[in-house]
């Protein structure tokens, strides 16, 4: 009986009917049986556990009450992953840790079951296991072993539904799974995926359910205690500073960005509060400067910032991370020792030596060169052994057509397909008008005249080209002119507010047609504060477009970073994931959902606070706002961020990029249907969408159970409350208050984390590597005809064009940076894939519905591939044309410009 369960005892032959005397007028008692099956409502729908439970009738029940229950023995396979590398200091350790543990100081584990004993209030237990095998198999070289632990239980125990793990070795492991068997219900799952920390660190016993997902109301008895302290423990009590090996979730300001022991000049602004509102960053607690109590102590690199334990990089990263950093060394230190020895080296001088920097690399001149090295050996080895790592990997924006970045229909595509398509929009009123304040910034209304634009309309008015939606702008003059004083204060820093305007061919491609370069005005009616720039007529104008288009490309570049890239696929992110850790069990379904979508995102944050947004750091010194740029970040968050419009339709349509069509797919038509980043985006939207729902489905029902998840709203109110508090009051913020609000909210959080973050960072060195197509900064303005410079830029347009690009050790530098953030590492988890794909949750039908949506990923991956070879959209096809890959969601390890990780991983 114990075997086919209690299902099948009313039909079995050797048993009365239900109805029988012999069954006390139906009555049925549940007895000893180890589990017993259970049938929770979540939305309508019963879950099935595998548990049999088996009913006996009083007759049986009373000769069986006159024996003890029965106890019986279950197994655990305890998975435990080493590291695959090890240096002396652990090999000596891990030995020390194995003989230990032969003597009695060792790991001991403990069931827990989902019942409640009413004799002592608690939780029935098992009896405490030592975990077998750790001697004898100290010197496996597998990087997953498994070991055993052997618990007794009566048959009184229930469903085991948690697992404690006592420590006693000196060194933490990584405990990624444990399965037991021997219960009737069949093996339980319990996913660890944790460091756990020797008792010396950690004196409690560490909590592990198993994976069978519980809403709060849900909560068995004999689990709700152990739901509620590992909670608390998570938490912390937001004192003191963090240990690396802690394991507490909280929230702070930016104040560790700048270094004011170190001098003035490397003072930065507190972010998040009333002067500068930001969203919440991981708190360390450590301790305030000398000189700034308001400002954090730094951590600087290479010594580890605290994240909780279990978010630090795994070992698969952390040897990605390692390589790129020794590249680093080389491709910075060449550049410093040309620009040391060669002076003349510091600006390129021809587009040729831009060019050796992907053929040939960097070299000396042979005099210095032999000189140099006779006099550092050190240099002489990196020369000799490293040729191949001097030179930069070859741009996927050259190619296909090494000057395709000098013509206007690539400039134009990029907006659409390049490393930046979500900041063009329609053009919906001409000419554009500012929404700063004109007492401070001049006349609102752009310079731009229907006289500068109108032969570029193939024969339409302005208001024809408006009213059949052919305009579109790239607008950044309120995002830079505030800043602008500042900026071109510093040294080798050069800036303008910029605005362009596209007008859509019938081809569905768009062409520049005229570029603003705004500066303050100086004074009132200062016709120097803004200049057009129109398609050029002759050589000199040809110069003055380009230069013009290279402004363009730097604004874009700083706000690509700043504001799109960072703050929105980041920073605005990381409080919902402290939250869902604070607040959501590991029982949660939601978090069970989320957590794939979480993963590194906190170390990449925490690293991006220590090397670069901080003052001095990568951002600062390669993007031209310079010491600005975090508060052009934070003034973005201020101005214009809103969670509600952050998903992609929403995204679409504020832009007037789309509009509501509910004929369509998608519930929208684009107004430029070959816009790649968006078509392709809305393949892994709907397929986002479409599995958040089934999955909210399963667990609530209606209005009332969403509202009545206290761990939900707990981690919705606390992440808008405390991790966005300078935007709490905001009106938009949605409500949470219906199934229907919760799976918009989750969808948007996955498409951030995931596919959008994907298309604006795996192709920052595929397509922004060659410096000319993007420069990332400006050293000077476009020249005024009777100016000096004038006569400078007339003599030689070229030389020019490249000393106001960033110089040879900028350049070198960013592109180190960027190849380093373009690389998928060798441990990457993409979209539609989980560690643990049949495991993760107990729910089967929740695994066959994550399988739908692995199947439905790769479907939009065809089409994809299908897009890119359709010669009609020549926004991603054609002679010299780069295929739009970046929405493809699988990937090889290294910068492949395509992959669509789960998470912020990079």
């Amino acid at each position: 009986m114990e075997i086919f369960g209690s299902s099948l005892l009313p039909r079995s032959p050797l048993l009365p009917s239900s109805s029988s005397p012999l069954f006390g007028g139906g009555e049925q008692r549940k007895l000893f049986f180890p589990c017993k099956q259970r049938r929770s409502r979540t939305a309508g729908r019963a879950v099935r556990t595998p548990v049999a439970a088996v009913v006996l009738t009083e007759r049986f029940a009373r000769v069986e009450a006159e024996e003890r229950p029965v106890r019986f023995k279950v197994r655990a396979a305890v998975t435990v992953r080493r590291k695959r590398k090890e240096d002396l200091k652990e090999t000596i350790a891990n030995q020390l840790d194995a003989f230990s543990d032969k003597i009695g100081r060792n790991v001991v584990l403990e069931l827990v079951s989902t019942e409640f004993d009413p004799r002592t209030r608690k939780a029935k237990t098992s009896n405490m296991a030592e975990l077998k095998g750790w001697f004898e198999k100290k010197n496996a070289k597998a990087e997953r072993v498994v070991y055993t632990a052997e618990f007794t239980v009566d048959s009184s125990f229930g469903e085991p539904g948690a697992i404690t793990v006592l420590n006693r070795h000196q060194r933490e492991f990584f405990l990624e799974s444990i399965v037991v068997e021997g219960f009737a219900c069949g093996p339980v799952h319990f996913p660890c995926n944790s460091w756990v920390q020797p008792t010396r660190i950690h004196a409690s016993k560490r909590v592990f359910f198993s994976n069978k997902p519980y809403l709060p109301s849900q909560t068995p008895p004999g689990l709700r205690n152990l739901r509620q302290q590992e909670l608390k423990e998570l938490r912390g009590d937001g004192k003191g500073q963090r240990k690396l090996t802690d394991r507490i979730y909280d929230y702070d300001v930016y104040n560790d960005l700048g270094n004011p022991d170190k001098g003035i000049e490397f003072a930065r602004p507190t972010l998040g509060g009333e002067k500068l509102p930001f969203p919440r960053r991981s708190r360390t607690g450590r301790a305030p400067t000398s000189t700034d109590k308001d400002a954090e102590t730094r951590v600087e690199d290479p010594l580890p910032v605290y994240v909780p334990r279990d978010e630090q990089f795994e070992e698969g990263k952390q040897e990605m991370l390692t390589a790129g950093a020794q590249k680093a060394v080389l491709h910075c230190l060449v550049p410093l020792l040309v620009a040391a020895f060669s002076p003349e080296s510091h600006d390129f001088k021809a587009f040729h030596e831009v060019d050796n920097l992907f053929k040939e690399g960097l070299r000396l001149k042979q005099s210095l060169q032999d000189q140099l090295f006779h006099k550092i050996p050190l240099v002489s080895k990196i020369e000799e052994s490293s040729e191949g790592l001097l030179r930069y990997d070859t741009p996927h924006i050259i190619t296909k057509d090494k000057f395709a970045w000098l013509r206007d229909d690539e400039f134009a595509r990029q907006t659409l397909a390049g490393i930046n398509p979500v900041n063009i929009e329609r053009l919906q009123a001409f000419p554009p008008v500012s929404k700063l304040d004109p007492a401070v910034y001049g006349p609102p209304e752009s310079s731009i005249k229907e006289e500068h634009i109108v032969s570029h309309l193939n024969g339409m008015s302005v208001q024809q080209a408006l009213d059949e939606k052919k305009l579109f702008v790239l607008d950044y003059h309120d995002v830079y002119l505030p800043f602008l004083d500042r900026i071109n204060a510093l040294d080798g820093r050069k800036a303008y507010g910029t605005r362009t305007i596209f007008f859509l061919t019938e081809l569905g491609t768009l062409k520049p047609i005229a570029i603003e370069l705004s500066l303050p005005p100086v004074r009132a009616g200062d016709t120097r504060a803004k200049r057009v720039f129109t398609p050029p007529t002759d050589a000199t104008s040809n110069w003055l477009w380009q230069l013009a288009k290279a402004h363009v490309c730097s604004n874009d570049a700083g706000v690509h970073q700043l504001v799109n890239h960072w703050l929105k696929t980041h920073a605005c992110i990381e409080p919902f994931i402290l939250a869902a850790h604070r607040q959501l069990s590991a029982m949660h379904p939601i978090l069970k959902l989320l957590k794939p979508h979480m993963r590194y995102t906190l170390e990449v944050n925490a690293m991006a606070r220590q090397i670069l947004i901080n003052g001095g750091g990568v951002i600062e010194s390669g993007f031209t706002p310079g010491p600005v740029c975090m508060e052009i970040s934070a003034a973005a968050y201020r101005d214009h961020w809103r969670i509600d419009q952050e998903g992609l339709p929403a995204d679409l349509i504020r832009r007037g990029m789309a509009v509501e069509d509910p004929t369509q797919q998608h519930g929208l038509r684009l107004v430029i249907e070959d816009y790649p980043y968006a078509t392709d985006g809305l393949l892994l939207w709907s397929a986002i969408q479409s599995w958040v729902e089934t999955y909210v489905a399963a667990y609530y029902a209606d209005a009332e159970s969403v509202q009545s998840d206290y761990e939900l709203q707990s981690w919705y109110a606390e992440a808008v409350n405390v991790g966005h508090a300078d935007k709490r009051c905001a009106p938009w913020w949605p409500r949470l208050s219906s199934p229907a609000e919760l799976s918009s909210f989750l969808t948007t959080l996955i498409w951030l984390s995931s596919a959008q973050h994907a298309a604006l960072n795996f192709g920052q060195y595929p397509l922004g590597g060659y410096i000319p197509n993007r420069p990332p900064l400006m050293r000077r303005l476009v020249p005024v005809e009777g100016d000096p410079e004038y006569e400078h830029f007339r003599a030689d347009p070229a030389k020019y064009f490249l000393s106001a690009l960033p110089s040879l050790t900028q350049a070198t530098t960013f592109l180190t940076v960027i190849d380093t953030l373009s690389t998928h590492s060798v441990d990457e988890e993409y979209l539609g894939e989980r560690p643990d794909p049949y495991t993760w949750t107990g729910d089967g039908e929740m695994v066959e519905a994550f399988h739908e949506f692995a199947a439905e990923v790769r479907r939009a991956e065809s089409e994809i591939a299908r897009r890119n070879a359709d010669p009609a959209r020549r926004n991603r096809c054609g002679a010299g044309v780069l295929p739009y890959e970046l929405m493809a969601p699988s990937s090889g390890p290294g910068i492949t410009c395509r992959g669509v990780p789960n998470s912020v991983s990079i």
